[in-house]
């Protein structure tokens, strides 16, 4: 009876139809259900779910070879505290990393960033790659040091590794001061626009001695003219073909961790949760192949 039970009924959603074999995959995924100090257009915590339910619609060429080693493990224990929301993302980081294995995070807003990030920090060296419409450099937003608009700054406060911007164009002066000043790298989306080529270089010489690269995806930077459902839009952004071409150097390297955030449901018809599912199965893929510089 089981057996049939099995045959005819669909278990919950997974990413990609994983399972949830923890101890056999090499890379962890979790869902971070938070949109608590989201200031502008509030869904996103219903964003793991959405990219999952979307995921299964991408039929990615040599994916197919990865599901043995992805286990889906489900979602962060809902709450609308963000420090209890860092601290449990926290926990479950430093556990994966702590095991050698590599997680990949669907948010949920940005914030969940700044807990990823100093976890993994405590087990590998490693360089950031953050795909966002905005710097996320203010020192304080809404009364509050620790959101979506600020999770940036508070991580530079106690930096480690090389951290990069990618995509960005919108931001007060305060923050493009400090970026210059903290960031190794700021590539704007009009710098992407005018000179992708060369851009793709600038990157490729800041990577030459990092080994290990964590990705976050922040989906505003893409153009919010394809209909993109995100929290915080802004024109201008990048095209999926752009972050794909950079995504192709990235890849060449040790992917340690990644997250897809700001997938907003609520305000499309799906194609937020169609590009992040897209970005994490072609970043798992080119894990496959050793392609070297």
């Amino acid at each position: 009876m089981i057996g049939l039970l099995q045959f005819y009924l669909k278990k919950r959603f997974t990413l990609f139809s994983v399972g949830e074999e923890y101890e056999k995959a090499e890379y962890i995924v979790f869902g971070v259900p938070f949109d608590s100090t989201v200031s502008f257009l509030p869904g996103c915590r219903f964003g793991p779910l959405a990219v999952r339910l979307f995921s299964e619609n991408i039929v990615y060429p040599s994916l197919a070879g990865m599901h043995s080693k992805i286990a889906d493990l489900g979602d962060l224990i809902p709450s609308i505290n963000v420090k209890w929301m860092l601290k449990r993302t926290f926990k479950i980081v430093d556990k994966i990393s702590s095991e050698g294995k590599k997680p990949i995070i669907i948010g949920g807003e940005h914030t969940l960033t700044l807990a990823s990030l100093r976890a993994i920090a405590k087990h590998s060296d490693l360089t950031t790659i953050i795909f966002d419409a905005h710097l996320d450099l203010l020192d304080d937003h809404m009364d509050s040091r620790v959101n979506h608009a600020t999770w940036l700054r508070r991580f530079l406060d106690k930096k480690r590794g090389k951290v990069v911007v990618i995509g960005c164009r919108d931001f007060l002066e305060e923050e493009r001061k400090y970026g210059e000043e903290n960031l190794d790298l700021i590539i704007s989306a009009d710098l992407v626009h005018r000179s992708l080529d060369e851009v793709l270089e600038e990157l490729r010489g800041l990577l030459k001695n990092s080994e290990n690269i964590y990705i976050s995806v922040d989906v505003d930077v893409l153009d919010v003219g394809g209909r993109i459902g995100v929290s915080s839009p802004s024109p201008n952004g990048l095209t999926p073909s752009q972050v794909t071409r950079f995504l192709e150097v990235l890849c060449r390297k040790n992917i340690i961790g990644m997250d897809v955030v700001e997938v907003n449901p609520l305000i499309d018809m799906g194609a937020s949760a169609s590009y992040a599912s897209y970005f994490i199965a072609y970043t798992l893929s080119s894990q496959k192949i050793d392609v070297g510089y």
